[in-house]
């Protein structure tokens, strides 16, 4: 056996290691290799991420395994100026994703409001935020396409897009099988096989299983909260019955059995609408809680809600009712291309499949003051047509056509159960459709000028149907809310009574017809940098507010918010393409925001006038030797208010946009310690920072996330001939406790609630392919 070769940097052991002994011999590295070409698919058309004048971030499979990526949200930890956060404020939704980029997002999950930032799967566009929280078994790549794509992507796309390419059956055997275990008894499994039936045939599979107790505890009974048990699936078949003909047939579950996550109350005002109705007229009422006339509720009587039950960790509760996110969520898709030299056609055909129950009993405490419960249910179905091509040897052309139907539920009870005095039913059914045509045309100029110019006209239709009644109220709550004011008005105008309606029980409608262009000069310097400025617009559209209370004769509804975006960035590659470094700065209007307050004690969403961002972000990755390669990037964004008007109160123009944090940053490497004959030992780190910012558009206090670095590392052999790798590692090293989402409402509903993200967790993996 030949003796080992020790490659240490003094920064590596700086940062990685101590008491590491001289290595004994050490031999000339040469020069290090050039960092391989990245190819993306963020104009709809396979090219260098060199070559595309557009703000993108690519992860290859081996990037998103070197960083311990498990789901799609932890790819937002790694890109610049991206909030990525897996859960949803005001949902118990285990599997929810909320994605702000350039400070444009959206927090709420609601069927009638979409999010900021698309997500697309294959091509395919996830049109909720439930259920798209997805893993990363069997992905090609991951690419996050920064500000508006209102041209080629278009559906909800006004912050960024996010697009997952999974990987696609090829004539090579394959085999992988991956197993992994770690703290709160972690058991992950992948597995994953590729059969080339014929030659002009051929079958891909996988499965994932990620298995891990829950980080968050219940006082009261012992249960966990924030576990995962969740099981994906997914089967492509490819044909190609001619060289100029591919059909990729598609299907892909995940079934998911969970736990809500750990829902950490922050403080508690008794005299809030939920906490004083339950200690005057419900079950705290009979015990001796009353407080309207006396002044606080006793502290020592378990049976009063009040700030006895605040805990001191931020993943303890005192929690006793529900406890429950359960998913099941399938699709379907057929993808058929037909080359030629004067058109190429594809053809997207799609359909997608949502259900799922949760809970949020956001209270914190063994009494029923305030939870709820959704049981939602969603379907969609997509068609998209491409036409590309090159006309006169040198424009380069795309045009095509999209639709999507979407029907869905969200039956969300407030109050299930008999210690608080009141119930509702809230949400309702939506029905969607959206039409759109779009154009791109690439046409270069000289040889080193393009210029791009862009076009999407969509139109779309909502309804919504408010199914929104009273469940249970008992006579004392009836008076009382009358004598504020709060009556039947759907009704015979008298105390709200069992059935009563909140909002009308018929279909409203809202329509949004809208041209979102772009145009993009590009210049390729000789042997050099390519600079490119692009101006864009995109749109998404309005909606309905489905939450309401007190009873309204008309269903709120809210208008589309816009945004024009101006980007100059630089692309290049130096010393030998040892080096890459992208850089780009935006300057953004935006304008009749979508924003979530509260009215009352319910969270609405209002228009928020106009608000402008503005920054830079850049990213680089080198090649430093033959062994240790480097990659790391910071974004900075600045947002403010211009204009506010009141409804959107209490928001102001000296507000903070939420989920926009001032800077962002990221570092890692990867570098190769030891190599022998049986493989090779090789170490990764990363860091990720985020600036403070608020989660909630009011600026809570106690909201605001401080600002925060997170650290993962990693140690893998692999063996000589690829097939066996075996690595142990932990990710938030420092075991940072910081916030995902939130919600507070002390002076309406009555309390302050968080979720705070996953404490440090070690873990030992083993992989073997074929």
């Amino acid at each position: 056996m030949k003796k080992g070769t020790w490659r240490i940097s003094a920064s590596v052991l700086a940062v990685a290691l101590t008491n590491v002994a001289t290595p004994a011999a050490a031999q000339d590295e040469g020069a290090a290799p050039a960092l391989e070409e990245i190819t993306v698919t963020a104009r709809k058309r396979a090219e260098s991420l060199q070559d595309t004048p557009l703000a993108v971030t690519a992860m290859s499979a081996a990037a998103l395994e070197e960083r311990q990526v498990s789901t799609i949200a932890d790819v937002g930890k790694f890109t610049p100026n991206v909030s990525f956060d897996g859960a949803s404020a005001i949902s118990g939704s285990s599997n929810s994703a909320t994605v702000f980029i350039r400070g444009i997002g959206q927090t709420d999950f609601n069927l009638t409001i979409d999010p900021g930032v698309g997500i697309y799967l294959d091509g395919v566009y996830i049109s909720r935020a439930v259920g798209a929280l997805l893993d990363t078994a069997d992905t090609s790549q991951i690419e996050i396409l920064r500000g508006p794509q209102g041209t080629l992507f278009g559906k909800n796309t006004i912050g960024g897009a996010v697009v997952i390419t999974s990987k696609a059956p090829s004539q090579d055997f394959e085999l992988n099988l991956e197993g992994a275990t770690g703290r709160y008894s972690r058991t992950d499994f992948k597995g994953g096989i590729n059969l080339p039936v014929s030659e002009d045939f051929a079958v891909r599979a996988s499965l994932s299983y990620q298995g891990r107790d829950g980080y968050g505890k219940r006082l009261t009974d012992g249960w966990d909260t924030g576990n995962k048990n969740s099981l994906s699936g997914r089967i492509v078949a490819a044909w190609t019955p001619a060289d100029d003909i591919t059909v990729t047939l598609a299907a892909d579950a995940t079934r998911a059995r969970e736990h809500e996550p750990p829902i950490k109350v922050l403080a508690i005002n008794e005299f809030g609408f939920f906490p004083l109705l339950y200690n005057n007229f419900g079950a705290g009422g009979v015990a001796g809680c009353a407080n309207m006339m006396t002044g606080p509720s006793p502290l020592d009587n378990p049976a009063c809600y009040n700030s006895q039950w605040l805990t001191d960790s931020k993943y303890t509760n005192s929690n006793s009712q529900m406890n429950r996110s359960s998913l099941d969520v399938w699709g379907l898709s057929l993808t058929v291309e037909k080359r030629s030299d004067i058109v190429n056609v594809k053809s997207i055909t799609a359909y997608r499949d949502l259900e799922s129950t949760f809970s949020l009993e956001h209270d914190g405490a063994p009494v029923r003051a305030t939870n709820s419960a959704n049981d939602y249910s969603q379907w969609q179905f997509s068609q998209e047509l491409q036409f590309s091509g090159t006309a006169f040897d040198r424009l380069k052309w795309l045009m095509g056509l999209y639709y999507l139907k979407e029907k869905g539920t969200d039956r969300n009870g407030i109050q299930p159960g008999t210690d608080q005095p009141i119930g509702f039913l809230s949400g309702g059914k939506v029905d969607n459709d959206s039409y759109a045509a779009f154009a791109q045309l690439i046409y270069p100029v000289t040889d080193q000028l393009n210029l791009t110019l862009g076009g999407r006209y969509t139109h779309e239709k909502k309804r919504f149907l408010a199914d929104q009644y009273v469940t249970s109220i008992a006579p004392s709550v009836s008076g009382f809310l009358a004598m504020l004011g709060i009556v039947d008005f759907n009704g015979d105008g008298g105390p709200l009574e069992v059935g009563d309606r909140f909002l009308p029980y018929a279909w409203s409608a809202t329509t949004a017809k809208e041209f979102t262009p772009a145009v993009t000069l590009d210049y390729r310097f000789d042997d050099g940098p390519m600079v490119y400025a692009t101006y864009s617009r995109g749109f998404k559209s309005g909606g309905f507010t489905q939450r309401v209370f007190p009873p309204l004769t008309q269903t709120p509804s809210f208008k589309p918010e816009f945004v024009t975006s101006y980007e100059m960035g630089v692309k290049s590659e130096l010393f030998d393409r040892r080096l890459r470094l992208n850089v780009a700065g935006f300057y953004t209007d935006y304008k009749d925001l979508q924003t979530t307050v509260t009215v009352l004690i319910a969270p609405t969403v209002q228009n928020a006038g106009k608000a402008r961002m503005k920054g830079i972000e850049a990213e680089f990755e080198a090649a430093a030797t033959g062994w240790l390669t480097l990659n790391g990037g910071f974004g900075y964004t600045h947002s403010e208010y211009l204009e506010v008007p009141a409804v959107a109160a209490p928001v102001t123009v000296d507000s903070k946009l939420p989920n926009a944090p001032k800077w962002t940053g990221t570092a890692g490497f990867t570098s190769d310690l030891l190599t022998l004959e049986a493989g090779k030992l090789s170490l990764r780190g990363d860091w990720a920072y985020r600036s403070s910012h608020y989660k909630d558009a009011a600026n809570t206090a106690l909201l605001r996330q401080p600002g925060y670095s997170t650290f993962n590392a990693s140690l893998t052999f692999t063996s000589d001939d690829a097939r066996w790798a075996i690595s142990t590692g932990a990710t938030n090293l420092t075991n940072k406790k910081y916030m995902m989402t939130g919600y507070a409402d002390l002076s309406g509903a009555g309390m302050a609630y968080a979720i705070y993200a996953r404490p440090i967790e070690w873990f030992l993996r083993l992989k073997y392919s074929l």
